[in-house]
């Protein structure tokens, strides 16, 4: 979906990094001196050092985060389904589903050096097969809730994944293409793992990705945090390995002038710059 171009944000998201400036400058005198009063050890420690730094490849990251999700489950949520992406695939593709592509967390966590968990899986299909994909998961998981009130993904929530009075957690999304960016993502930029057989965006269709959702209108602010992170997260492994020009033409797809932003996005987070949202 196309973003307006609002000077006046802009021109305050400019004024608020230059007042962000000397806050910093003052803070960072105070941390260095506490440190040295406080901690039994020299300033500019870090308890990230010695964290993995290379990305871990599709098959590693979704075994991964598909076991801290397993274990979440059984240890405090006995009552859920515990679906896996892998048995998502399994039931549309047995329906007949055939252009589709692994998306969120499962689609892009080999491009991460360390793997996270999700409770979601989300999977884009094609307009065309989308009953084929909801018919296929109400066969395999009749008791789920299924919520489509949105005319861009159709919601799958679990009732034995609830507590605390809160809602039951969304299992499965089955999203639509809504722009002309998902569109090419979907038709030129999925590539299959070797080792698992899954179809994931390329790297450069997950920044696209991400950086849609963080300059978004509509995204909840703290999802945005989640989103930036996640973008940094897929940057900074290897960010000789992205095709500038392929991220350029995403961009382009989302809104006139993205293009050049998400080039901004990547060069600001391999300095550790914040992004101008």
């Amino acid at each position: 979906m196309a973003r307006t171009v609002n000077h006046a944000a802009e021109d305050d998201a400019a004024e608020r990094e230059k007042t962000l400036e000397p806050v910093v400058e003052r803070r960072n005198p105070k941390y260095v001196e506490a440190q040295k009063a406080k901690l039994a050890r020299e300033p500019g420690g870090s308890y990230d050092i010695g964290n993995p730094t290379a990305p871990v490849g599709h098959a590693y990251g979704i075994a991964t985060s598909v076991r801290l999700t397993t274990d979440f489950r059984r240890t405090w949520r006995r009552d859920s389904m515990d679906i896996t992406p892998q048995q998502v695939i399994d039931a549309i593709t047995s329906a007949g589903v055939k252009n589709w592509v692994l998306m969120g967390l499962h689609g892009y966590v080999g491009y991460l050096a360390q793997p996270r968990a999700t409770q979601g899986v989300d999977v884009m299909v094609d307009p065309n097969e989308k009953d084929l994909a909801v018919d296929a998961i109400l066969e395999r998981w009749p008791s789920l809730e299924k919520r489509d009130q949105s005319p861009i993904v159709i919601r799958f929530a679990d009732p034995g994944e609830a507590h605390s009075g809160q809602p039951p957690q969304v299992v499965i999304d089955i999203m639509l293409p809504n722009d002309e960016c998902q569109f090419a993502i979907l038709r030129d930029h999925v590539i299959i793992d070797p080792e698992t057989g899954h179809r994931k965006p390329t790297r450069e269709a997950a920044l696209a990705s991400k950086y849609s959702a963080i300059v978004s209108l509509y995204r909840e602010w703290i999802r945005k945090q989640q989103d930036a992170i996640d973008f940094r997260t897929i940057v900074l492994p290897l960010p000789e390995l992205i095709d500038r020009d392929s991220v350029y033409q995403l961009g382009e797809l989302i809104f006139e002038g993205a293009g050049a932003e998400i080039l901004e996005f990547i060069q600001l987070a391999i300095e550790n710059k914040p992004f101008p949202v």
